[in-house]
Order: structure tokens, then sequence, then C-alpha cells
């Protein structure tokens, strides 16, 4: 009776899914190579670059592709209707997606709505602004320094002429760790008997195989099963249950009178939610806002720093060019660049320049999710392939797919024909830009921290972090390619991470040629 049930339920659900695809019609794009799949599996699969830019090159930056069993995505590369997307609150995360994240990291600003996610974004606000992290560079500016003196103590005990080999991305994700965790709450994850970064990894590196995505899209018909036994429920309720006691902890640290050894103005937000709102915000929501916060500001950033690094190791003169701006500003000013040095772009702005170029064609997020709420008539700035639509209508329930870094950031319609090019040069040339990259309306014109109500709260933090981190270790060493080829994929997490070709069954790994620089080479 409860197996009839089901098939009952997922019947009429697939029903209704299929029938709101019919607003697609029109709509171009690829043949769905599997019913059951769509084209999850190619996605799952495939290095990024491989997959949405292709089919934008076909289709046109507006098309849809392939859901499991049957359903249809809108795949919206027009900066214009992912303005509209984003801005209207006609769309929301997709559900299944915020029952993902409740399941990891509880209740919090990523899994709420409405006035809820308006309440919980005003508390957490003011940790995040320009102000908040210009207070606690100085600990960014410390972690970026012991790292590049980490380096050159091992590169002094290398025997290697021509550099020694480091793999980067273990050592950059501690210090984004340390960074997030230390300045936002108050937490020192080096005298912590907990090992967060190995569990943030898992969270990161979500099981991915055909298994798991059908589980994925099953949850999705039917969101009852999320809450059925399964290894997927185990292994995320082990995650969220080891990462809830260290949040536990540096929250209960907060309220003690004598208080943890760092200052942190995010507690003191949370602390202050009844003040603002005139509820007092739950011990369990607060641990699920660390969690979520410890999460989504370290692994990001520590991702795109260590692709900026690999590709200044690609391009020795983007190298070269940055590292002078950097020595001459010093032997300029008779000191090392300041928090204001860095963020105000006038002062040093190759490096703002090589930032801006970073999150364009680095994004960390390969799609931006959305569900519509009601029935919508999505403007476009490019009609659509074949019937030249200026608007694509959709229906309640049809998720739409914003792509990031295959997509606007990248798109030559938008930027010109060497828009995959990463050439930093285009920020500081005039003309170089062309007029259509100002229909992208997010700041910067780069979708990367996405846009509208839910833009990311901790951008400032980001710039930060990446700039302080870039221009510490490029005045110290010099970047050089290993001998391996790498491909990047997008994980579990949905962010993107390296993995060496033909030797991917190891895991996340990224090398550079390391050497000392010095001034008078």
């Amino acid at each position: 009776m409860i197996l009839l049930c089901l098939a009952a339920l997922l019947t009429l659900f697939l029903v209704k899914r299929v029938s709101n695809g019919h607003t697609l019609a029109e709509v171009p794009g690829p043949r769905m190579p599997s019913w059951l799949f769509g084209h999850g599996l190619q996605l799952q699969k495939a290095p990024v670059g491989a997959m949405y830019n292709r089919w934008a090159q076909r289709y046109g930056p507006t098309y849809k592709i392939g859901g499991a069993f049957g359903t249809l995505k809108l795949v919206l590369g027009d900066p214009k209707g992912a303005a509209h997307v984003l801005s209207s609150s006609n769309f929301v995360r997709p559900a299944a997606g915020r029952r993902m994240l409740v399941q990891f990291f509880g209740e919090s600003l990523f899994s709420t709505e409405g006035d809820e996610h308006r309440r919980q974004r005003s508390v957490l606000n003011s940790a995040f602004t320009l102000a908040s992290v210009r207070d606690v560079s100085n600990v960014i500016f410390d972690l970026a320094k012991n790292l590049a003196i980490t380096w050159e103590e091992e590169l002094d005990k290398s025997t290697e002429e021509t550099g020694q080999i480091i793999e980067i991305t273990g050592p950059i994700h501690r210090v984004a760790l340390d960074a997030i965790s230390m300045t936002a709450f108050a937490y020192d994850v080096g005298n912590s008997d907990h090992s967060i970064p190995e569990l943030i990894s898992k969270i990161s590196n979500v099981p991915q195989s055909p298994v798991t995505l059908l589980a994925s899209a099953l949850a999705d018909v039917l969101p009852v099963l999320t809450r059925l036994p399964s290894p997927m429920k185990e292994w995320t309720t082990m995650l969220r249950t080891e990462l809830g006691r260290i949040a536990d902890e540096v929250w209960s640290q907060a309220q003690e009178s004598s208080g943890p050894m760092f200052h942190s103005k995010l507690l003191d937000s949370m602390n202050g939610a009844e003040e603002i709102h005139g509820v007092e915000m739950s011990r369990d929501r607060a641990i699920a806002q660390i969690v979520g916060v410890l999460f989504a500001g370290y692994e990001t950033t520590a991702n795109v720093i260590g692709e900026c690094l690999y590709e200044l190791a690609r391009c020795p003169q983007v190298q070269e060019k940055l590292r002078k701006e950097l020595v001459q500003f010093i032997s300029k000013t008779g000191r090392e660049p300041t928090f204001d040095d860095l963020f105000i772009g006038t002062q040093l702005p190759y490096l703002d320049a090589v930032t801006r170029e970073t999150l364009r064609t680095k994004a960390v997020l390969m799609v931006i999710a959305r569900e519509a709420v009601e029935h919508d008539k999505i403007p476009l700035l490019f009609p659509t392939h074949g019937v030249g639509s200026p608007y694509v209508l959709v229906n309640p329930g049809q998720i739409v797919y914003i792509p990031v870094r295959d997509g606007i950031n990248v798109d030559k319609t938008i930027w010109g024909p060497d828009a995959g090019v990463f050439r930093p040069e285009r920020w500081l040339e005039d003309g170089a830009l062309p007029d259509t990259v100002n229909s992208i309306h997010a700041p910067g014109h780069l979708m990367t921290f996405g846009d509208g109500p839910k833009i990311c709260l901790g951008r400032n933090f980001a710039i930060a972090e990446f700039k302080i981190v870039v221009s510490t270790l490029v005045r110290h060493f010099t970047f050089a390619p290993d001998r391996q080829l790498y491909d990047f994929y997008r994980t579990g997490g949905n962010t993107v991470k390296p993995k060496v070709r033909g030797r991917e069954h190891e895991g996340v790994q990224l090398s550079l040629c390391i050497s000392k620089f010095h001034t008078d080479e």
C-alpha cells in the first residue's frame, strides 16, 4: 500500500512538472539524452567549460535542458532576464536545495525566504560591512604573512635551484578557514581539538554518482523521502552533528563573560538580534548561522585564490606586471599596502584589475538556481533563437538556472570575442569593455556574487581576503606551472575545484612550482 501511494504521488508530481515545461516548447535546447537523468549525468561528469558555454554557442544564451524524470530546466544566460529573476520575489531558491541546506546547516539565512530571510540578513549584515572588514583585516594580513613564512622556510630546506613543487590547495584553504573563523566567530582553529578542515572538505565533496543524482531527484519529487533513513541522510547528519558541536562551542564562548581571545562583530550581531527585531535568536538558529557562514566564507574564497595563482603561473607577464606594481608601491611609499590601499582600486589599479578578472573568469559558482512561485514573463535582452521571442513564459515550479562560470561572466556576446581569455588589461584600457557589459546590473558587472536581495553577504570580506593573500604571496614568490595538466570540476557543493587530468580519482589537488622572489633580481 505504501509503495502504491508513493507511486501515485510520484505520477501526479511528474504530470505537473512535465506540464510546466510546455511553456518552454518554443525555447531551443539540446536533445535530452535520458528521461531518467536528463542532462544531469553529463553535467556531473564534465569538466568546467565543456557544457554550458557550448550549448550557448549553439542555442543562444536562453535555452532548456533536461532534468530528472523528463522535466525541463530553463537556462537563463541572458543578463536582462537574470536581473529580473534575481530581483523578483516571484523567484526563490528551489525547495529541494533549501531542504538540502537545512540538512547540512539547519534553519539559517541560506535556507529561508521572504520576510524571514530579510530579518536574518539584517542581523548578520553589520558584521560584513566595509568598515567591519577593515577592523578585522589585521588578522588576514597576519595569516597571509604566516603562510609566506611557512613557504619560505620550506624553500630554504630545498636543494632545488629552480623552485619547489608545492601543493597549494591545502595551505590556502587553511588560511581561508582561519580567516573566517577567527574574524567572524572569534574562534582559533589552530588551537581547536576539532578536525574542521576535514569536516568541511566532506561537505564540499558530496559523493557524486548516478545513485546520488537519482536520490536527489527523487527527494525533489517527494520531499518526504529526505526524512527516511539512507546512507546520504546518515552522512549529512554526521556532518551537521560534528560541525554543530564546533558551532555550539563558539556560541557558548560568546555567552561567557570571559569571552574568546578575539572580538567578533558577527556574534555581537546575533546576540543583539532581540534589539533589532524584538525576537531573540535561538541557540539552534545561531548555531545554524555559524555553520553556514563558516562553510560559505571558507570554501569559496580559497578556491578563487588558488585559481588566481594557477592563472598567474600560466601568465608570467601578468604575474610580473602585478609584482612590479606592488614592489614599486612599497618603494615609493616606504611601507606595505594597507587595507585601504588594497581595497581602493586607484592605489593599485593592476591588482584591482587582476581581482576583477579572476572573479569574472574563475567564478566559484557554476549556476545560480531559482524556482518560480507564480506565472511570470521573463524579459530578455537577446531574443530566443528560432522564434526570436523577447521574453520567456514560465509556470509555477519552473526551475531556472543562471549560468555564471560558463555563462554570463564569459559570454562573447556580452564581453567580446576574447571573453574566455584571462586578460586583466580589459579593465584598464579605454574602450576594452563593450557597452553590452552594462547590461549586467550586478555590482562590477559581475555575477560572481549573485545579484538582488540575496547577493552574497560576505563579498566585501571575500574581496579583501583575496587581495591581501594574493598581494602578499606575489611579493614574496614567483609561481610557475608544474608538469601536470589540470581540469576543473563542479563539486557536490556547487563550487569548482581542480583535479589532475588522468588522475581525477586522487581527488582535489593543485601544485605549482614556487621559488623565492628577490628584489635584486
